[in-house]
């Protein structure tokens, strides 16, 4: 396979050009929000995800036109809402990593204000991201690129396993200290194990085991899905039990 392409760093610079782009399509938008792994982890991004709130939405294909041309090569991926128009279960997303960008930030405290709390459904389907990028590491040819998705794809876990605490903890808080210590024994352990491994040492510094990654890889994903389970059948129990009394 040949190399991925060399891409500009996601500057301030480069973002208010792409605001600049969508803004002369569509003079009505009142907030740009840059949103996923361009916000946490912009060395490791893949693309660059908006967005864009507006008065009356135009054809999406004019704001993709518009971003992409501004873009210097980098893809976007880019959703446009309505003003008071509901987001779902993006909102997660947008209140983790959200950065406001342009626009109106009381807008963006609303949204974040009114989040829905994640279920174990979102937790497990955080998962699946996790595992997208790692058969992307396994199937580069790239080493720069295979090491910035096997990254990727561990925090994708401990993902995972911070929405299942939230669900446990029926919170939109996102903190993974305050989840952690919010969190009963064994779960806080547990928890701590893995924010530990799979967010600060293999994401955040990068020192994650290079021999026999795919075991690896697979081991946690499977000890991450298990504490999935096993919150869930604790809050289950914990629901039952409010029920008797």
């Amino acid at each position: 396979m040949g190399k991925v392409k060399t891409l500009p760093p996601i500057t301030n610079e480069l973002l208010s050009r792409i605001v600049e782009a969508l803004r002369n399509v569509d003079p009505n938008i009142i907030a740009v929000i840059l949103f996923g792994s361009a916000v946490y982890a912009p060395d490791l991004a893949r693309d660059i995800d908006l967005l864009v709130v507006t008065k009356e939405p135009k054809d999406l294909r004019q704001y993709l036109d518009a971003a992409i041309d501004a873009s210097e090569g980098w893809d976007v991926d880019l959703i446009v809402r309505k003003v008071d128009e509901k987001i779902g279960r993006l909102g997660a997303a947008i209140k983790a990593f959200g950065r406001l960008i342009w626009g109106d930030e009381h807008w963006l405290q609303e949204v974040m204000d009114a989040l829905p709390v994640p279920t174990f459904n979102d937790a497990r389907r955080t998962i699946n991201e996790a595992e997208a990028d790692a058969r992307e590491a396994m199937t580069t040819q790239d080493e720069w690129h295979a090491d910035r998705r096997w990254r990727s794809a561990f925090n994708w876990l401990f993902e995972a396993a911070r929405l299942a605490a939230m669900a446990f903890l029926n919170t939109d808080e996102t903190r993974w200290g305050i989840l952690r210590g919010q969190l009963p024994q064994p779960f806080q352990d547990e928890f701590r194990e893995i924010a530990a491994n799979l967010h600060i040492r293999f994401w955040y510094e990068g020192d994650y085991p290079h021999e026999n990654i795919e075991w690896h890889f697979q081991t946690w994903r499977d000890r991450v899905a298990q504490f999935i389970t096993d919150l869930e059948q604790a809050a289950t129990q914990k629901r039952l039990y409010k029920t008797k009394e």
